[in-house]
C-alpha cells in the first residue's frame, strides 16, 4: 500500500506540532519559576529597605530575607531557556535580547548572584552599614539588568 505524499508531510507536521507541545510545558514552568522567585526577591528586597530606613533594623528579620535572596538570585540563570521569552505567547517581561546578547545577560546574572551573597553575608554578621552597601549595591545589579533586558509594564 503506497502513502500519497500529503499523508506523509501531514504526519511529519503532527510529529512536528507534537514536539512543539511537548516543550510548551518546560518554557511555562520557567517563566512562571522565573516570575514568582523575582516577585518573592522583589517583596524581601522591599522588606530589608524597610528595615533600613527605620533606623534600626530589626536583623533577625532582615538575615532570612537575605539569605532567601540570595538562595534564589543563584537559581535564575536556570528560568530563562530558550524560547521562554515574547515568542512563548506567554506573559513576561523578558526581552528578545536576553537570547541575542546572552554573554550579557549572563554576566549580569552574575552580578546580581554576587551582590545577593553580600547582601546575606552582611545580614548574617549584623552589621547594617555593610548591609546598606550591599542593598544599594544588590538594587544597582537588579537596575542595570532591568533597563537592558526588561520591558516596561
Amino acid at each position: 500500500m503506497k502513502f500519497p505524499y500529503s499523508t506523509a508531510f501531514a504526519a511529519l507536521g503532527m510529529v512536528a506540532s507534537y514536539a512543539a507541545y511537548a516543550a510548551a510545558p518546560a518554557v511555562t514552568n520557567a517563566v512562571k519559576a522565573r516570575q514568582a522567585s523575582y516577585k518573592e526577591i522583589g517583596g524581601a528586597f522591599k522588606s530589608i529597605n524597610d528595615e533600613l530606613k527605620s533606623g534600626s533594623p530589626d536583623m533577625n528579620s532582615v538575615k532570612p530575607l537575605a539569605r532567601d535572596i540570595a538562595a534564589r538570585a543563584v537559581l535564575l540563570p536556570k528560568y530563562f531557556p530558550k524560547g521562554s521569552g515574547p515568542e512563548s505567547g506567554l506573559k513576561t517581561r523578558a526581552k528578545p535580547e536576553i537570547w541575542k546578547d546572552n554573554a550579557t545577560f549572563v554576566k549580569l546574572q552574575g552580578d546580581m548572584i554576587t551582590a545577593a551573597r553580600a547582601l546575606d553575608m552582611a545580614a548574617a554578621s549584623g552589621n547594617v552599614a555593610g548591609l546598606g552597601s550591599a542593598r544599594t549595591a544588590l538594587g544597582g545589579a537588579c537596575k542595570s539588568c532591568h533597563d537592558r533586558f526588561r520591558t516596561e509594564q
